[in-house]
């Protein structure tokens, strides 16, 4: 399961995983020796990656609801951005941008005044204001940035976004971490072409594929793709080299390999067809024989970066009350759930929302979580269910306090997610324990995401903020928490899809934002924890990283690594990865 890339990419693995036609096997061994014995890209100049996108290629248009990779995800090998995540440092780094600053009423960003277009034309603040303008016309994921938006000035090369008076600076940086910037000279006449009265007719935007010789400002550029594979080639004059002492990226070219399913990719893997992979993987520690490694050698292997969770329907009794909730949370077996469904790649669970690790430990207090948390003890659970009048019948099954039998309960995750399928399977044997009945639910993606939406479920399997950013973890409460968000059931909700409701978490999440005192940010969070921790808004399960990073050496070396972190681990294409790219070495 690789959720930070959604949309194409999640629908065709549902489907991918559960088709096992011998035909498609064959095609793929077929395909994977074609791979390695393509004369046109040479091996020693081609970096072959996979797991970012699963469809046939069918459009590069940024302003298309779900285009391929790489234009999809933060993956900045076309198209870049202002400023960029490392999520080792956890700090934002210059992209196209020379530097930023924040004060109290705004972001200021100077542009690198030796940004180019791959036309040889520079990258203007026009460009910038025209990328985040086209926001605020059309119906994309960065449309609600707007909100928290006054207006966009500049002057010179800088450019200025004003907080509006719902200041919420963290929405902005990531906005400017996250918001591609497009060639206007492009994309203007495409978006003023599909007007009609006061609205824009999508599809008709849609109808450019921009898959020919696309206007980028990155370091590679599409040369061709095919049902199988989407091939990029370096560009030789990319303005970026300046910044590498004038060296180019290692690779000439850069392959995406489309497979039909995780094993598929896995065995790509094992036999040096793809030198990077964001696939879960299992077991990598016995992959070294085949010279695969992991961003770590030690356990958890992979970096942790996110925390999956079982999103819970509070708006279905009995899940809206917190002593259930509580007693479930008592219920896991959270080491179970390690070993068995995730090859042991993730820490010891803590209790909370805050990662206990990284650029978050700062504000994770222990005392709270030994004071207001849970922890795997059956016996705990049975107890807060005994307190809040819960009882057993003879044949050890829950009944409530008004005298009946507490309902079984579903469980649900899109089918062929096998890491979270084992998750949810050791979950129902937790709950038995202390008589509740869950039953797994595994579901096409599709019915996953809806159920989600509108309210149409009881547990459901989700890493609702999936990646590190400026605004983590900030953004992960909110997700879960924030009434901003709030839908009843029955209307589309794409956050707090538990219908959580907590008038004091609202007041930490809107102040959180814009508090710029350290003392006061770590004593707020602390509070929204131990809120979190109190009521139960959704069930952690476990912590897992940002995208699975692991590499082949067979035919390229000195990727970056937990003992050589001269680069976060986010696959050389990912954010402040790309910089990765300019270090590693084709083996000789």
């Amino acid at each position: 399961m690789n959720q930070p890339f959604l949309c194409r990419s999640l629908l065709f693995k549902t489907a991918a995983i559960t088709s096992v036609l011998i035909l498609a096997a064959c095609q793929e061994e077929k395909q994977e020796v074609t791979t390695a014995e393509d004369s046109e890209y040479p091996r020693a100049e081609t970096l072959y990656i996979g797991g970012f996108d699963w469809a046939p290629p069918t459009t590069f248009n940024p302003l298309d609801y779900d285009p391929n990779f790489p234009i999809d995800g933060n993956v900045r090998l076309m198209y870049e951005t202002l400023v960029t995540y490392n999520q080792l440092s956890g700090k934002l780094e210059p992209m196209l941008a020379e530097s930023f600053e924040q004060n109290d009423s705004s972001i200021t960003v100077k542009l690198d005044s030796r940004a180019k277009w791959s036309n040889g034309n520079p990258v203007t603040v026009d460009d910038v204001i025209y990328s985040f303008r086209v926001d605020s016309l059309l119906p994309t994921p960065r449309h609600d940035n707007w909100k928290y938006i006054e207006q966009i000035s500049s002057e010179n090369n800088t450019v200025t976004f004003h907080f509006s008076k719902n200041k919420n600076p963290l929405i902005l940086l990531n906005a400017i971490a996250e918001t591609s910037i497009l060639p206007k000279a492009v994309f203007e006449p495409i978006v003023n072409a599909a007007k009609k009265d006061k609205s824009y007719d999508m599809a008709k935007i849609a109808e450019f594929k921009n898959d020919a010789t696309p206007v980028v400002s990155g370091p590679y550029n599409l040369k061709t793709y095919s049902p199988d594979k989407i091939v990029l080639e370096r560009n030789d004059s990319y303005w970026g080299n300046v910044k590498h002492n004038g060296k180019k990226p290692a690779p000439k070219y850069i392959i995406h390999s489309l497979y039909n399913g995780n094993n598929h990719f896995n065995s790509a893997m094992t036999k040096g067809n793809l030198d990077i992979s964001s696939i879960f993987l299992p077991r990598i520690w016995e992959k070294a024989k085949d010279s695969i490694r992991a961003w770590s050698r030690e356990e958890p292997f992979h970096q942790p970066g996110s925390i999956t969770t079982l999103i819970v329907a509070h708006n279905n009794a009995p899940l809206n009350d917190v002593a259930l909730r509580r007693a479930l949370m008592h219920s896991i077996n959270f080491e179970k759930i390690k070993a068995r469904a995730v090859s042991n790649y993730t820490p010891a669970m803590q209790p909370g929302f805050i990662l206990p690790f990284g650029a978050e430990a700062k504000y994770f207090n222990k005392e709270d979580a030994s004071a207001y948390g849970y922890s795997y003890n059956t016996d705990k659970a049975k107890e807060i269910l005994t307190d809040a009048g819960y009882s057993w019948d003879k044949e050890g099954k829950l009944v409530a306090p008004d005298k009946k039998p507490v309902r079984s309960f579903t469980i649900e995750c899109p089918q062929g997610w096998t890491d979270w399928e084992d998750a949810i399977k050791v979950i129902t044997g937790s709950f038995a324990e202390i008589g509740v009945t869950a039953v797994e639910k595994f579901v096409d993606y599709g019915v996953w995401d809806k159920d989600l939406r509108l309210g149409t479920f009881d547990f459901a399997m989700k890493t609702q903020t999936a990646e590190l950013s400026a605004a983590t973890p900030w953004s992960r409460f909110d997700q879960v928490m924030g009434a901003v968000s709030y839908k009843p059931a029955g209307e589309d909700a794409f956050a707090n899809q538990g219908r959580y409701q907590n008038k004091e978490a609202d007041e930490l999440l809107a102040r959180i934002p814009a508090e710029t005192d350290e003392a006061q940010l770590t004593k707020d969070y602390r509070a929204l924890n131990k809120i979190f921790m109190e009521t139960i808004p959704v069930m952690p399960v476990l912590y897992r990283p940002t995208q699975y990073y692991q590499f082949s050496t067979k035919h390229w070396t000195n990727f970056p690594t937990e003992e050589n972190p001269y680069a976060p681990p986010q696959h050389l294409i990912i954010a402040a990865g790309v910089n990765a790219l300019w270090q590693i070495q084709p083996v000789k």
